[in-house]
């Protein structure tokens, strides 16, 4: 399984803003910190807001904030959020499976169950276990 380049980027924003709970978190610190572009990465905070993950204020003062405190948010759930609509293997897409084995085939269904294991695992992984103490995170994000 590969995790998309937007479920890493989400997350990444994510531990940015619980580092810097408190300050004034905009998209270019992010950017720059992470490595990602501005444009990309306002699709992925727009769509963590919707999600309730983040609060965003427009304007000269305005920024992101965490919504939620991070022990409320996991990464299985994020995960989720991000990564359900992406197939692990063709024949998981009805629309556009073009495989002729599909009728037949039991490697779906282990498939299936090793997807819903591996979101599991990651629901026992919070926000704040991926930052608390964490001083080398911590020193990555000050340099924005």
């Amino acid at each position: 399984m590969r995790v998309t380049k937007r479920t890493d980027i989400a997350l990444r924003v994510l531990m940015f803003c619980a580092i810097k709970r408190g300050e004034r978190i905009t998209k270019s610190s992010i950017a720059q910190v992470c490595n990602v572009s501005e444009h990309h990465l306002g699709q992925i905070v727009n769509q963590l807001a919707q999600l309730g993950y983040l609060r965003t204020q427009r304007g000269r003062k305005g920024g992101l904030a965490l919504a939620l405190a991070e022990e409320d948010i996991t990464v299985g759930a994020v995960f989720r959020s991000f990564e359900s609509k992406v197939p692990i293997v063709e024949c998981h897409d009805m629309v556009t499976n073009t495989c002729p084995l599909a009728a037949a085939c039991r490697l779906r269904t282990a498939l299936d169950s090793a997807e819903e294991e591996f979101y599991k695992s990651l629901d026992d992984v919070n926000l704040a276990s991926l930052v608390g103490g964490n001083t080398e995170l911590s020193r990555i994000f000050s340099a924005s």
